[in-house]
């Protein structure tokens, strides 16, 4: 597409914020501007106007957003430009940076990458080691504090200085006990691809300078979003002199909690001298009302860059909040008048999002949409990827690639069971210890399999020889689903699921995971080619992160009512929104009152408004069941904070239609269908 034709398809603000080429730039897109056409005819426009597609580097917060800027540049230019231009998540684009350059820092570059099921099983470990057991020493907790500690450049030894935690010079043991087997191991977390970048940077300014020299052009998507190490990364590379434009909405920040910095974008002017700033405030997704409602609610917030977002989609229909006497009835109200839309407008089912602010809300809900045959899809509930028959086999894989892996071989040392219990793996630690080898160096021990009874040994040496070999057969690239199809069956893992798993239906179930996993090792191959190694399949799916899934799971089922909480649901969009849950201590939640973080709650609140296109429905429950207890509520001050002219109050039976003949008559042939009922 030429440039007149680019430019002639955006408004003036995304022009301006298109043609913008030299210096830094802020882009404050609000929610529903077309920020992702922006930044992608922006990169477009820059290779237009003469700039070398190698010389540009566009960094985005999930994987999908990177594949379909990387698609939308492709359609917009060719697939040969596309693909010279640096488009990834910040790990991702760290990862091949240290690919290259992590000699310099002592580390192999066949370095692997530990997903977070591999990190929690390794704290869990080290904390058992040290005693860190008990009340308060919650591993995945541990793992976020530590986390949180490493995206504020926080080391172990100043951990008890820096955090005020329980236990915490424990967790400070624990923390640096984690860094140094992970070194050990050749391994790092996603945390130590930023840190190590970094670091390789400030020791090798000549490193430094070759990567300024090439990605002379940055953007960086989701900017409120970033936190410490992401911020001092860019303004690393970008040096005295940036081009670099920075897209984001202050006030959408909703990770805090997570270590993201509102810092970042309120003060991006001071961090970079003669910015430009533009405000894209034309929404295309929301109608006057719900935009003039979200204006008003975050109006109340002081931290912010001011914008207002309005909207040529036209009036469109009042909020509806309805106050429900108990959690029971706000459910049952959720499910009547989802169904009551469904046969009345003729509207599907997919056109709705049901959202709540913590995920314990979700068991009322789906208990009612089950009881109304409502059908529904949870986003956020056990990913595919998290399952333990994957988890086994993306271990037995992780064991076969890295030969110093320990934690994955622990995990599947005796899966299936081959008579390797508690005792034989103190054994194994203990031999570990005097040898300083590591463990499948000692699995091929005469020594050590003298010590164990003979089956467990053959056992053992079994699972060792089949190991080593499938290492080798793996060093030649290509036919991974194959190799690991082979795998399987040599370990007798597709033979043990029987034995492991009862029922026989819950074996099955397995099973079918299992080949579904081999199906996508198959698109892998597909989609990336099929000279593909095992470290390239394994460095993917470490490369998956949280959001990722979640937006993968947000891909609604056809037909089916998306279930999510309000985090899960940033960046997308549906045509009636249910907000439930507007109480006070549940939404603001309890804890941000007592941490005084309620504009991040009020941001979250924004966030939910902006996911609509049409309606908004606002539900709450004047009697909740908390902690076994039904209690009485108050309801939030974030229905005060709504313009009030633009909100119709309702209880459950008012707000609800009376069905016509019509309607009533499709759904009772809908209820004899489903029963099979003539």
């Amino acid at each position: 597409m030429r440039t007149s034709a680019l430019l002639n398809e955006l408004n003036p603000q995304q022009r301006e914020a298109v043609q913008t080429v030299e210096g830094p730039m802020l882009l404050l897109a609000g929610a529903g501007t077309g920020k992702t056409r922006v930044i992608t005819y922006r990169v477009a426009y820059l290779i237009q106007s003469g700039i070398a597609p190698g010389n540009i580097c566009a960094v985005t917060f999930t994987n999908k957003a990177s594949r379909e800027m990387r698609e939308r540049l492709a359609r917009l230019l060719t697939a040969e430009a596309a693909d010279e231009v640096t488009v990834g998540t910040f790990h991702s684009f760290c990862m091949r940076l240290l690919r290259r350059c992590i000699r310099r820092l002592g580390y192999s570059p066949n370095f692997v990458i530990a997903n977070d099921s591999y990190q929690t099983g390794l704290l869990r470990t080290i904390m058992s080691e040290v005693g860190a057991t008990g009340e308060g020493r919650d591993p995945q907790q541990w793992l976020a504090h530590i986390s949180r500690a490493k995206c504020a450049f926080i080391p172990p030894e100043e951990l008890p200085d820096a955090l005020n935690v329980p236990h915490v010079g424990e967790l400070a043991e624990v923390y640096g006990l984690y860094q140094e087997r992970m070194r050990q191991m050749d391994m790092v977390d996603f945390d130590d691809l930023l840190l190590l970048v970094q670091q390789l940077w400030d020791e090798h300014p000549n490193v430094l300078a070759d990567h300024r020299d090439r990605f002379r052009y940055l953007l960086i998507d989701e900017y409120q979003d970033t936190n410490a190490v992401q911020f001092r990364l860019m303004a690393t590379l970008a040096g005295k002199t940036p081009n670099i434009c920075a897209v984001g909405d202050d006030d959408q920040s909703i990770y805090g909690w997570r270590g993201a910095d509102l810092g970042n974008i309120l003060q991006f002017e001071s961090h970079f001298p003669n910015a430009k700033v533009i405000r894209l405030e034309q929404n295309y997704r929301s109608t006057t009302t719900i935009l003039t409602a979200a204006n008003h609610v975050i109006g109340h917030n002081q931290e912010r860059h001011g914008k207002k977002l309005w909207s040529a989609k036209g009036e469109g229909a009042k909020i509806l909040a309805v106050l429900a006497p108990t959690d029971r009835d706000e459910a049952q109200f959720v499910a009547d008048i989802l169904r009551e839309r469904y046969y009345e407008w003729n509207r599907s089912y997919a056109n709705f999002a049901v959202l709540f602010r913590s995920n314990h809300q979700s068991r009322m809900l789906e208990n009612a949409l089950r009881r109304a045959k409502v059908p529904y899809c949870l986003v956020g509930g056990r990913s595919f990827y998290r399952r333990k028959e994957i988890l086994d086999v993306i271990s037995l894989l992780d064991a076969v690639h890295n030969p110093l892996d320990d934690q994955s071989l622990l995990r599947i040392i005796n899966v299936p069971p081959r008579g390797v219990g508690s005792k034989a793996i103190v054994r194994l630690r203990e031999w570990q210890r005097i040898t300083t080898l590591p463990l499948q160096k000692l699995l091929g021990s005469r020594e050590y399999l003298a010590e164990l009874p003979s089956q467990t040994a053959t056992g053992v040496a079994n699972l060792n020889a089949t190991i080593v070999r499938f290492r080798q057969a793996f060093a030649e690239r290509g036919q991974l689903a194959t190799k690991i199809r082979q795998l399987l069956d040599a370990t007798g893992y597709i033979e043990g699921l029987g034995r492991m798993y009862k029922p026989r239906a819950d074996a099955l179930a397995r099973l079918d995971n299992v080949h579904e996993f081999l199906d996508e090792v198959g698109e892998f191959e597909k989609r990336r080619g099929p000279n593909q190694s095992l470290g390239d399949f394994l460095e993917e799916f470490a490369l998956m992160d949280a959001n990722d899934q979640e937006e993968e799971d947000a891909k609604s089922k056809d037909g089916s009512v998306t279930l999510m909480t309000i985090h899960a649901a940033k960046g997308l969009e549906f045509p009636v929104v249910l907000i439930t849950g507007m109480e006070r201590g549940l939404f603001p939640h309890e804890r941000s009152l007592k941490e005084n973080t309620g504009e991040e709650e009020r941001r979250l609140f924004y966030v939910a408004l902006t996911r609509a296109q049409d309606e908004v429905v606002l539900t709450y429950a004047d009697r909740r069941q908390i902690h076994g207890s039904r209690k009485r509520r108050l309801p939030s001050p974030f229905l005060d904070e709504l313009p009030q002219d633009l909100v119709s109050y309702s209880s459950p039976d008012q707000a609800l239609k009376p069905a016509s003949k019509e309607v009533a008559t499709t759904y009772l042939a809908d209820l004899r269908a489903q029963f099979a009922v003539d």
